[in-house]
């Protein structure tokens, strides 16, 4: 069973990489979370949770220990696959997907596609208690304020790198309603469509 993979990444899309380790080529699917911390052609490590099927061996492989958690507690649920797994963490960051499970926002875990109402109310009837154990260890327990402030302010030094001036990034970002939730990646993209039409 294949638990980690350290080699050059030959290849890269947006849901699959080709990890190249001492001329074997390992064909690993990401979630968009790790996919932006990796760059073709530059050394990689990651961690590898292998599906062992009867007519194939599947890769899937995380920048961290925290989405590789969360993703193998995710398939535990009855009709979550691999694949809804990764689309829930290209949505929400680890600790906000634990942060909606324990809260019961049905409106959080909804926004992750392929997950409708009554999956969302799977996922915290199965998932709630288990996610609370591992609370503390996981350092979910920001306030939503926290989470907003963190994930904006690096939104905000993102756009003053991309050559955007502060007023009109922080005005951007203002018109977003972020909850916490978010991904970075989500916030920027969110942002940048209203900075083009604003522009």
């Amino acid at each position: 069973m294949i638990g980690r993979l350290r080699g050059k990444i030959r290849f890269l899309s947006e849901e699959q990489i080709l990890v190249d380790v001492h001329g074997i080529g390992y064909l690993v699917s990401i979630p968009t979370s790790t996919r932006a911390q990796l760059r073709d052609d530059a050394e990689a490590t990651l961690l590898i949770y292998t599906q062992v099927r009867e007519d194939a061996i599947l890769l899937y492989g995380f920048a961290t220990l925290r989405e590789k958690e969360v993703f193998e507690l995710l398939i535990t649920v009855s009709g979550v696959g691999p694949k809804l797994a990764l689309s829930v963490l290209s949505t929400l960051a680890p600790e906000a997907f634990c942060q909606a499970v324990l809260q019961g926002n049905l409106k959080a875990l909804t926004r992750v596609p392929g997950i409708g109402k009554r999956t969302g109310e799977r996922l915290i009837v199965e998932l709630k208690d288990r996610i609370a154990k591992q609370f503390p260890a996981w350092g979910v327990s920001q306030t939503v304020s926290e989470r907003v402030s963190g994930v904006a302010s690096e939104a905000l030094d993102a756009l003053l790198a991309l050559g955007y001036g502060d007023a009109e990034a922080r005005e951007a970002l203002s018109q977003l309603q972020l909850d916490g939730t978010e991904t970075l990646e989500a916030v920027l993209k969110g942002a940048l469509g209203l900075l083009m039409r604003l522009g």
